[in-house]
């Protein structure tokens, strides 16, 4: 089992969902999707990165709400690892980490 797929699984999702989950993600021209993409804030995010908290392209998957679990995987979203613990948190972005460039940087809302 590769290194990806044995931590998808410690996390409690399998691959094929980990994988879902990632097509959600904003594709950027001009980057390999399969590697990079931006969330729903427009934070890059690196797909081998997933759970990587000491990484500025680390991401988690998020639960988008109670009332939309019976949706199953429709209701999770990539999220930058900053923006995921702001939601989870706040249940409601007050500031949110965006690209700048090529790089990361938390704006205020």
């Amino acid at each position: 089992m590769s290194d990806l797929a044995s931590q998808d699984l410690e996390a409690g999702y399998d691959r094929e969902v980990v994988e879902r989950v990632w097509q959600y993600a904003q594709v950027i021209p001009g980057n390999d999707p399969a590697v990079w993409r931006k969330d729903e804030f427009g934070a890059w995010i690196h797909r081998a990165d997933r759970g990587n908290r000491n990484s500025e392209f680390g991401w988690e998957i998020a639960e988008c709400g109670y009332r939309m679990r019976a949706a199953g995987v429709a209701a999770l979203r990539p999220m930058q690892w900053q923006n995921y613990l702001d939601f989870m948190v706040a249940d409601r972005m007050r500031s949110s980490v965006t690209a700048d460039g090529l790089r990361n940087a938390r704006r205020l809302v």
